[in-house]
């Protein structure tokens, strides 16, 4: 009979990933079954971006930003787009090389002990890349958001309390309660001072284990310093890991303190965690599980960020771990745990930590479970991904004004700011609430003040422009502030108004202070109108513009009907006035000739349209076909909306 072949994928992401692997390598090979086990790195095999990016990441952020890695965590754990993002970018970056390098090994059974390589082993398997039987290693209580996965056959759990949670994610019968994934020798029987003996440590007294884990992160010296102040601690072992930095820096900082004995990364762990009375540890995982395994309390300290953050919470709330979030605390709990446990001569594991089936025994006879998605279902599905991001995207264009210059180049469209004229006039356009302006229009036109009104996209009554025509004014349409779907109405709006003002084909209308998005800007160039933007657009209360204006700009100012918004526009006025410049409304700088658009913004004179008589203004009721373009100081009369 052949051999049963088995991949397993890890991740140098930290030693507990590499720990499991090696642990479950070992009972692979020690399986009276005949095996032939394969250990390899997951995240090389997923191609040369990936690694560098998540392993070089993972450690600069824990070492120098651990605060960027909470926040990242939080928005994966919480935040299911982007969740979502992360897995494909996974997924996209690193499904074919994973494929290509598991088929070489044409293995009977994979197994990931490293989430984001669970990630995109779950995917292949899904989608039937890969077709033999997947097994995920879970070492963590909590934050099971990418090591559980549904395309995984089965899950191996070292905590009892996990399993409800993985199958929530991955299905009924996903998940199965294992032994920790610990290598045997911390099961080894052992006496905690002929350990420190053979160490070479001090047999009497307490002994202290403060580790950062395989990188050598935390809050190490500070864990180190505080117990130098503890009489009963006779040594004081740091582990710093693979971090070289640190292990220098701890040297020379105690140096002169002889209980101190710095290790850099080592294979003596089953014992220092058998000679140990407390383990100080950073970052949680596998260490805590081998710590549990060897019958040593474990006080977590100087790194809350994170998954290790929710994990360490999590064992304290079982009472797995003691929870220190400062050095008082970390003193406190470290002297609890010397009076609760004394040393135990054989090293065995308090209950629970050896519950559960062999790892072993799952891996080789892991059942069927996934089935695998049809092909018509992904085209299905990646055809629907790709028709809601386009929607999405179109959506976004039309929705927003980030763009629209672009657009108006494209569409030559180009908003109303400047008339040439050889008048020295300003077109002015007051915005305003529509409830105020036929008070606001009574009071200016009695100091001879005619104006263009707008009143936000409102559609006015037709005593509203029967009152504003005969002031001399002019009320123009307007669309709303740009908003998400909300450019749909646009063209609608804007013939509403402009049925009601009797204007037809093309005319004027006044964009949002915003600016237009692209579909509103579209949507109403389709209504033949040209928008109206205003050389400058200024609040009547606010203070006077630093820019001088010129004969034929078009001026846009927001009063709110208040008298002192009142007055702060009759003191713009007095300000054009002293420059020599008039007012009018948009309509006597557009009326007497027609105007076209050039690309500047601006309109120049052309052959003059045909006009209504006057009578037509003076009956109150909207006038059809082109509305009178009339100026206010010759006729008596003018229109009641702007025409191009």
């Amino acid at each position: 009979m052949a051999p049963r072949r088995v991949l397993i994928l890890s991740a140098e992401v930290g030693e507990g990933h590499a720990a499991a692997a090696r642990a479950l390598a070992q009972q692979v090979e020690r399986s009276p079954q005949a095996t032939d086990v394969v250990l390899i790195d997951g995240l090389a095999a997923m191609g040369p971006l990936l690694r560098p990016v998540v392993e070089d990441g993972y450690r600069v952020q824990l070492r120098f930003f651990p605060w960027t890695y909470t926040l990242v965590y939080w928005m994966l754990e919480h935040v299911a787009p982007i969740r979502a993002v992360a897995r494909e970018l996974l997924c996209r970056l690193g499904s074919r090389p994973l494929a290509r390098r598991i088929a070489e090994y044409d293995p009977d059974v994979v197994v990931s002990t490293y989430p984001a390589v669970t990630v995109v082993l779950a995917r292949l398997r899904r989608t039937g890349a890969i077709q033999c039987p997947t097994v995920a290693t879970i070492t963590d209580l909590t934050g099971l958001f990418f090591w559980a996965q549904p395309g995984i056959d089965m899950h191996l759990v070292m905590y009892g309390e996990s399993m409800r949670s993985v199958e929530r994610i991955a299905g009924d019968g996903s998940a199965r309660l294992v032994r920790p994934l610990i290598s045997a020798e911390f099961l080894e029987p052992r006496c905690p001072f002929d350990t420190r003996r053979a160490l070479g440590l001090p047999e009497e007294g307490r002994m202290v284990v403060v580790s950062g884990g395989g990188w050598g992160v935390g809050d190490i010296a500070g864990a180190v310093l505080e117990f130098t102040r503890v009489p009963e601690v006779s040594s004081i072992v740091c582990l710093a890991g693979r971090n070289e930095p640190l292990a220098h820096k701890l040297r020379t900082a105690f140096a002169s303190e002889p209980r101190v004995h710095v290790y850099e990364f080592t294979d003596k762990m089953p014992e220092l965690l058998a000679a140990a009375d407390v383990l100080v540890h950073s970052t949680g995982g596998v260490t805590c599980l081998e710590a549990r395994a060897a019958g040593t309390p474990v006080v977590s300290y100087g790194l809350p960020v994170g998954h290790a953050r929710l994990n360490t919470r999590a064992m304290a709330a079982l009472d797995l771990v003691r929870l220190a979030n400062d050095t008082d605390e970390l003193r406190k709990h470290v002297q609890a745990s010397f009076a609760s446990v004394l040393p135990q001569p054989n090293g065995s594991s308090p209950g629970g930590a050896r519950l559960g089936a062999d790892a072993v025994d799952v891996v080789l006879d892991v059942p069927r479970r996934v089935r695998p998605i049809p092909l018509w279902r992904l085209r299905l599905a990646a055809a629907a991904t790709q028709l809601v991001l386009l929607l999405g995207v179109a959506s976004w264009m039309l929705s927003t004004d980030e763009v629209t210059a672009v657009a108006g180049k494209f569409l030559d469209v180009h908003p109303l700011t400047h008339v040439k004229t050889t008048q020295p006039e300003v077109g002015v356009i007051v915005h305003m609430p529509s409830q105020d302006i036929s008070t606001v229009a009574t009071q200016l036109a009695g100091r001879g003040i005619h104006l263009s009104f707008a009143d936000d996209a409102a559609v006015p009554s037709p005593s509203r422009i029967t009152t504003l025509r005969s002031l001399e004014d002019e009320l123009m349409p307007e669309v709303p502030a740009s908003a998400p779907l909300r450019w749909v109405d646009t063209r609608g709006v804007l013939r509403s108004q402009a049925r009601a003002l009797g204007l037809r084909h093309s005319f004027y209308y006044l964009q949002p202070p915003g600016g237009l998005s692209v579909g509103q800007m579209v949507l109403a160039r389709t209504a033949g109108a040209t928008p109206v933007k205003g050389a400058l657009r200024v609040s009547a209360t606010g203070p006077l513009p630093q820019r001088p204006m010129r004969a034929g700009d078009v001026l846009v100012v927001e009063l709110d009907g208040s008298p002192s918004s009142v007055a702060g526009f009759e003191r713009i006025v007095s300000w054009l006035a002293a420059g020599g410049l008039g007012v009018e409304p948009i309509g006597w700088l557009t009326g007497s000739p027609a105007i076209k658009a050039n690309r500047s913004g601006e309109r120049a004179s052309a052959a003059a349209p045909a006009i209504s008589s006057p009578s037509d203004s003076a009956s109150g009721t909207p006038p059809s076909g082109v509305a009178p373009k009339f100026s206010p100081s010759s006729s008596g009369a003018s229109t009641t909306g702007i025409i191009v």
